[in-house]
């Protein structure tokens, strides 16, 4: 879709031929289809837009309550915040009253600076990502916080704020980058804009690499949602509360060190419980401190699994209570399941090179009762875990 087309899919035509794509139902599979019928009432582009935007609203609906009034391109949808995560950035950066949003893509982080409070001014070099973004301000009801600039941030008069948050793309053709020093723009360019010690919160991939990290004079914190990590973000100047955080949502649950936090303990076989560490407390090199906490230990050198002899509640681990722990041997994990009449397993994986899904395969299992299997390692072997998830 380019710029034209889009501010005619906002006209009453292109209204009209959005509300027939509705109509039709449109899938992936089935765009071709859908789109031969369109174009017989609706000039080709608009149609072809129109089928566009209702295929992305609806993968929207996993990141925005007002997904069905909002627009995007493919590329600026994968790399918008959903809600859950950009409300719980919104939060912490409320108190500075207005707020730079570098590289807004469509608007996503600027609605929910907006929805906190904040005055927004938001800045992006693409004139169609930047009119979604007006346009989906407008359709959450923030039009009046929100000010768009149409302008390389490199180069620009930056407005007056308070702090600011950018997110610098992350690709390059269809290479995704984890270094924030090779986004575009670049972080370390972008930061050079702004004054030193100014408040600045930065989106980057949070597959960063330590290595990456190294040399930011910030907080760098790991973001997960509902077990699955999301993100990372940095904390510069005075939005720097320590070294590295976790932070769980919903909740929002968060475990931070600013010094080193303490060594791995000398691990131990797998004991009557063991503890599932959430992939943001892994990134954020945190298993050890998160170990102090439960009273456990690892099940291996190296190994972000861990156990010990109670159970404890945490937003930070799964807590399973064990009831079989072996080193790997398919036969004897299948006899074992199989005497218990289990049918169904869920295969988790921590620090094993086992395929899950051949593991799983193989079993063959029938049967009413179900059980989680752990592949890890223990002893420097392979090891099996057959455990029940304990009570929260």
């Amino acid at each position: 879709m380019d710029l034209p087309t889009f501010r005619e899919l906002l006209g009453t035509a292109g209204q009209a031929a959005l509300a027939d794509a509705v109509g039709l139902g449109p899938t992936e599979a089935g765009f071709l289809a859908c789109f031969e019928t369109l174009r017989k009432r609706h000039p080709p582009a608009l149609a072809k837009a129109a089928i566009e935007t209702d295929l992305l609203r609806r993968k929207a609906r996993a990141k925005f309550a007002l997904a069905d009034r909002m627009y995007s391109t493919r590329e600026a949808l994968e790399q918008a915040s959903g809600e859950v995560v950009s409300g719980y950035r919104a939060g912490r950066l409320r108190r500075f009253g207005t707020v730079l949003d570098l590289c807004c893509g469509i608007g996503a982080d600027a609605i929910r600076l907006a929805l906190a409070g904040c005055r927004v001014e938001a800045v992006d070099a693409d004139p169609l990502r930047l009119a979604m973004a007006e346009a989906n301000a407008a359709a959450c009801g923030v039009a009046d916080r929100t000010r768009f600039h149409e302008a390389d941030v490199l180069t620009m008069p930056l407005p007056a704020a308070g702090a600011a948050f950018a997110d610098p793309s992350r690709r390059e053709g269809d290479r995704r980058l984890l270094d924030p020093r090779k986004y575009v723009p670049p972080l370390d360019a972008l930061l050079a804009r702004l004054p030193a010690g100014f408040p600045v919160a930065a989106k980057i991939a949070p597959g960063v690499s330590r290595t990456d990290l190294a040399g930011w004079d910030a907080e760098a914190e790991f973001v997960s949602v509902g077990g699955e990590l999301k993100e990372c973000v940095l904390w510069f100047g005075p939005l720097r509360g320590a070294a590295r955080r976790a932070t769980v949502l919903p909740g929002p649950h968060s475990i931070a060190a600013d010094d080193d936090p303490p060594g791995e303990p000398p691990p131990s076989a797998p004991r009557e419980y063991v503890f599932d560490p959430d992939p943001a407390v892994i990134r954020a090199d945190l298993v050890g401190l998160l170990a102090q906490q439960l009273g456990a230990v690892p099940v291996d050198h190296g190994v972000a699994l861990l156990t010990g002899p109670r159970p404890a509640a945490s937003p930070f681990a799964a807590c399973y209570r064990v009831e079989h722990a072996a080193p790997f041997h398919l036969g004897r994990l299948r006899d074992y399941l199989r005497e218990r009449r289990v049918g169904r397993v869920t295969v988790l994986k921590q620090a094993s090179a086992l395929d899950a899904d051949e593991v799983t395969r193989k079993l063959k299992l029938d049967g009413p009762e179900h059980q989680a299997v752990i592949l890890t390692r223990s002893h420097c072997k392979p090891w099996v875990i057959v455990a029940q998830k304990a009570a929260e």
